[in-house]
C-alpha cells in the first residue's frame, strides 16, 4: 500500500483531535495562592495546617452556614459549562440524620447555578458511622468518594471530642451543565452545621470551562471533506 493513501485519514484524525481539544475553553480558574478578586462574594483565605511539600496549602475559607458566590460575566457563545473544584470538609461533619445513636446530622453542602440547576445537595461524614448521602447508595459509609482523608491537619479539640484528633476530608468534584448566558453565578452553601470551630468548609482549585457553539462545525466539515477526498482518490486510482 502506498504511504500517501493514509494521508486523508491522518488528516481526518488530526482534525477530529483538534476539534475535541478546542472544546475546552477555560473561563475561570483559581488555586487561591493570592488574594481573590471581586468575582467572589467572600474573600477569606486560609492556609491549611498541613502544607504542600512545595509551600502553603491556601484555600478559600473557612465558612460555616454561609453561601459563597462566584460571579462571572462576559462569557462568549457556548452551550454548556463544566465546573470542577476541591471541596474541603473540616472537622466533625456528621453526615446524615439516620435515627441511630450517632445521629448528629444532617450536615449538608449544596452547589447551585443561579436561575439554573442544583448541581449538588447532599450530606458528608468525616467519620460519623451514621454515614452520608454522597455516594452511589441512599446511605453510604463515611468518606465515600473522598480523594483525601485527614490530610489537611485540622484538629478537633477534646472540648468537642473525648480524644483530640485530626479530622477533615477533600473531595474533587466536577459537574457539566447546560448554559448559554453571558452571565454565570455559582452558589456554594453549607447548612445544618455547628459552630465554625466544630464544622466548616472551604474551596480550592476552582475551574470553569465552556464548550463554544461554533467550534465543532468547521472541524467536522473539514473532516468530512478529507474523507471524501480520500475516497475520490481511491476511486480515481482504481
Amino acid at each position: 500500500m502506498k504511504p500517501q493513501s493514509f494521508t486523508p485519514y491522518l488528516l481526518f484524525s488530526a482534525l477530529m483531535f483538534n476539534a475535541t481539544a478546542s472544546q475546552a475553553v477555560v473561563v475561570y480558574e483559581n488555586n487561591f495562592q493570592s488574594p481573590v478578586g471581586s468575582e467572589w462574594s467572600h474573600a477569606t483565605l486560609q492556609d491549611a495546617p498541613t502544607p504542600y511539600s512545595f509551600g502553603p496549602r491556601s484555600f478559600l475559607g473557612e465558612f460555616g452556614n454561609d453561601t459563597v458566590s462566584l460571579n462571572l460575566s462576559g462569557l462568549t457563545s457556548h452551550n454548556a459549562l463544566t465546573l470542577s473544584f476541591d471541596l474541603y470538609l473540616i472537622r466533625t461533619w456528621d453526615g446524615s440524620s439516620s435515627g441511630t445513636a450517632f445521629d448528629f446530622g444532617n450536615d449538608s453542602f449544596k452547589v447551585a447555578v443561579t436561575n439554573g440547576p442544583v448541581l449538588l445537595d447532599t450530606t458528608f461524614s468525616n467519620g460519623n458511622p451514621a454515614g452520608q448521602r454522597f455516594g452511589p447508595a441512599a446511605v453510604n459509609p463515611q468518606f465515600t468518594g473522598a480523594a483525601e482523608t485527614y490530610s489537611l491537619g485540622y484538629v478537633v479539640p477534646n472540648s468537642i471530642l473525648a480524644d483530640s484528633q485530626v479530622m477533615d476530608s477533600v473531595y474533587k468534584l466536577s459537574y457539566t451543565f447546560s448554559h448559554s448566558s453571558d452571565q454565570l453565578t455559582l452558589d456554594f452553601s453549607g447548612y445544618g452545621l455547628q459552630a465554625m470551630g466544630d464544622e466548616s468548609w472551604g474551596l480550592d482549585n476552582v475551574h470553569v470551562s465552556m464548550v463554544p457553539e461554533p467550534a465543532m462545525a468547521p472541524m467536522l466539515a473539514l473532516g468530512i471533506l478529507a474523507v471524501a477526498w480520500g475516497v475520490r482518490r481511491r476511486v480515481t486510482a482504481a
